[in-house]
């Protein structure tokens, strides 16, 4: 990511799309603008795109499954910016990889919160707090936000999955809460509520093929079991 973030609002309201731009341009981000998926996937083509900004209602295409394309293609950030607010459908945009989920209207000042806490998430950990733990079979890599076996095959994992991996792994044998996991993954996995942690805990253990490494503590929330230890 350049010093600059590269910015795309995706949004077929040409006045909603014009306001969400001038707000993040004024905060100094670079913005450019889209008002369909075809505008979105020629953007995409050229490259460079930091975080996408992206209305789930398009004339061509939904912006559930385009955030779904978007994060097949590569590590690009996603805040979904609709209309459409349910806890249900915040839910879907984390389970597809979203980083954050914006309902309208949007207010400048909790936009450019939003944006500035996925950019700092997606950058990576701020120096010293790097480094590698290992469990089990797996080996997680905060800077490189990372989690890869023994020889060295990638475990594909959202942006969320990684992140709540993270958390667990890193107060290992301590029993956390659903709020305390809330708390730690930030704005869109909150608003999603409890159920959103508890999507995220069942994904995580069919991806790392070992319920017992994550145990339910009935009405107290989560523990992670496996024993971790530093990483080459």
């Amino acid at each position: 990511m350049s010093d600059v973030a590269h910015i795309l609002v995706v949004d077929d309201d040409e006045a909603v799309r014009g306001i969400i731009a001038a707000c993040a341009a004024k905060a100094g981000y670079r913005v450019d603008q889209a008002e369909d998926a075809a505008g979105l996937r020629a953007w995409l083509s050229h490259g460079g795109i930091d975080l996408i900004l992206l209305d789930v209602t398009l004339p061509d295409g939904n912006g559930f499954a385009l955030a779904r394309e978007v994060r097949a293609r590569g590590d690009i950030g996603i805040i979904m910016v609709t209309e459409k607010g349910a806890p249900d459908d915040r839910a879907l945009g984390i389970e597809i990889g979203a980083d954050d989920y914006l309902p309208k209207p949007v207010y400048p000042r909790e936009l450019l919160a939003r944006i500035k806490n996925v950019l700092e998430r997606r950058a990576g950990p701020s120096p010293g707090s790097g480094g590698k733990l290992a469990f089990g079979p797996w080996l997680l890599d905060r800077a490189e936000r990372t989690v890869s076996d023994r020889l060295g095959r990638g475990l594909d994992l959202t942006p969320a999955e990684f992140d709540l991996l993270a958390v667990l792994v890193n107060r290992a044998g301590r029993i956390q809460s659903r709020d305390q996991l809330m708390d730690a993954l930030g704005s869109a996995e909150t608003e999603a509520g409890p159920r959103s942690v508890d999507i995220l805990i069942s994904r995580l253990r069919k991806k790392l093929d070992d319920p017992d490494m994550i145990e339910t503590c009935r009405g107290h929330g989560y523990r992670f079991t496996a024993k971790v230890t530093r990483g080459a």
